[in-house]
């Protein structure tokens, strides 16, 4: 969405938006934003954290930090900016299989598609692919298709930078940068 879209969204209200795991690379924008929103309660928007990305950013926030991580003071934080952890359900799995089968109808091209994947995060060449040898079977899905579902199954305004497929058929989403700019906008409450 572009940033007369995403204004109009904020502007109406009543907006629950969710991010996916490399806004919260970039921490000190994220909760900025989330002290911005926080400012207009009369707005009613709300930030909720998919369990899948919070795990993925508990995980990275371990590496990081080691024998000091603690997870008391990362809930207190989250707390403080008022941004809640939602659980992955039912209705978000069954999202996730409506995403990847619209978009990968068949077993072939689904393998096909993991396989190409795998084949260009490893920087391998155009010329030189087609000697791997593998179907894609063995090939994994990232994270990222379950942070689409669950957007998707939700309805919320999805935060992310990624351009992958995984998220191609999500409409409703933008940048932390184009929200960023959408929020500015909004003028103070008198």
């Amino acid at each position: 969405m572009n940033e007369n879209e995403v204004y109009e969204l904020l502007q109406a209200g009543n907006l629950t938006m969710t991010v996916d795991t490399n806004v919260l690379y970039e921490i000190k924008s994220f909760f900025k934003l989330c002290n911005k929103i926080n400012e207009m309660p009369e707005y009613e928007i709300k930030i909720v954290i998919s369990s899948l990305v919070h795990a993925e950013k508990l995980f990275d926030l371990k590496q990081d930090y080691g024998e000091q991580y603690d997870i008391d003071h990362i809930i207190k934080v989250l707390e403080s900016k008022k941004v809640s952890i939602a659980p992955f359900e039912y209705r978000h799995a069954e999202a996730v299989a409506q995403l990847i089968g619209t978009q990968f109808p068949t077993v072939e091209e689904w393998r096909k598609f993991k396989r190409q994947e795998s084949i260009n995060c490893l920087g391998i060449s155009q010329k030189t692919q087609y000697d791997i040898p593998g179907s894609g079977k063995e090939c994994g899905a990232t994270v990222d298709w379950l942070i689409a579902g669950y957007a998707h199954a939700e309805n919320y305004l999805l935060i992310t930078h990624d351009k992958g497929n995984e998220f191609k058929s999500i409409k409703k989403k933008t940048t932390l940068k184009i929200l960023e700019k959408a929020l500015m906008r909004i003028p103070p409450a008198p």
